[in-house]
Formats: C-alpha cells, sequence, structure tokens
C-alpha cells in the first residue's frame, strides 16, 4: 500500500468511530463509505446516517524535495441523513457537529489517528444542503485537506 491510500483508509476508520456508544449524537460512523456521493447513494441506504469520503481537486501541485515529495491529499467529506422538510435541520445539525468533532483534532495537536508521513490537517467551512426536488435526504459537505510526505521510490 501507498501513503494515501493509508491516508484514506485512516480517514475511513476516525470516521466509523462516530457512534453514540462513543459519545456522538448520531451513529453514522456505523454507515461509512468510500466513493463518490452520487453514486453511493444508489446502491447504499442513508437511513439514520451515511457518511462518505471522496477525493476532492487539490488546489496546489505536488513539491518535490530531496528522497521525498510533499503533497496536498483533498477530501469531501459528506454526510446525509434522511429527513423530511419538517425535521432536516435538527438531524443535519447533530451530524454536522459529529463530523466536526470527529475530524478537528485539539488545537496545536497533530491528529493522532493520521499515519506517519503527515504533517497537516485542514477542515474547511461546511456546506448544508436540504432536502428538496424530489429528495429526502439532507446532505453536509465538510471539506479536508491532509499534507503528506511519500519518499521517493529506487
Amino acid at each position: 500500500m501507498t501513503l494515501i491510500t493509508d491516508v484514506r483508509l485512516a480517514l475511513l476508520d476516525q470516521l466509523q468511530t462516530i457512534l453514540a456508544a462513543n459519545g456522538y449524537a448520531t451513529s453514522a460512523g456505523s454507515n461509512v463509505r468510500s466513493g463518490w456521493f452520487n453514486e453511493v447513494i444508489k446502491v447504499q441506504p442513508i437511513g439514520d446516517g451515511l457518511i462518505v469520503v471522496q477525493r476532492a481537486p487539490v488546489a496546489s501541485a505536488p513539491l518535490a524535495g530531496p528522497g521525498a515529495i510533499k503533497v496536498s491529499l483533498a477530501y469531501s467529506v459528506v454526510g446525509a441523513v434522511e429527513a423530511g422538510l419538517d425535521a432536516y435541520e435538527a438531524a443535519m445539525e447533530a451530524l454536522e457537529a459529529d463530523l466536526l468533532s470527529c475530524l478537528l483534532p485539539e488545537e496545536g495537536e497533530r491528529p493522532r489517528w493520521l499515519p506517519a508521513g503527515c504533517s497537516g490537517l485542514e477542515v474547511g467551512a461546511p456546506e448544508v444542503f436540504p432536502p428538496g426536488d424530489g429528495q429526502a435526504a439532507t446532505t453536509v459537505l465538510v471539506p479536508i485537506k491532509i499534507t503528506a510526505v511519500i519518499s521517493r521510490q529506487g
């Protein structure tokens, strides 16, 4: 495996800790997938919560250094909850708070869940999308960027 794969798997593992038994408001961590959200929801029930991790565009090019390459890995963490127009806000706010609590480290600390070789994590501003246009689910998108240093091969 590569460090890029290790980062994705570590992110999935971390999101799977979002369970009421672990002190979170939801148990969306029991339904975490990797892939493209619009494709995953075609085959995976949303139910009380679904979290999908999908790659996102990166704003910066990799940097070459002596014996290593510094890369930014960007992901969209998309959470969804089935809730009608009357009840979606509280359900989405709970999932949004859980995602942020799960992903953000203590101030000044490196996230312990990131694999060795990762030097940073940035969590962007969440975007909330209410249900509508025949869709009963409400979604929240949390952009994240992870900085990793990959050793050169050869």
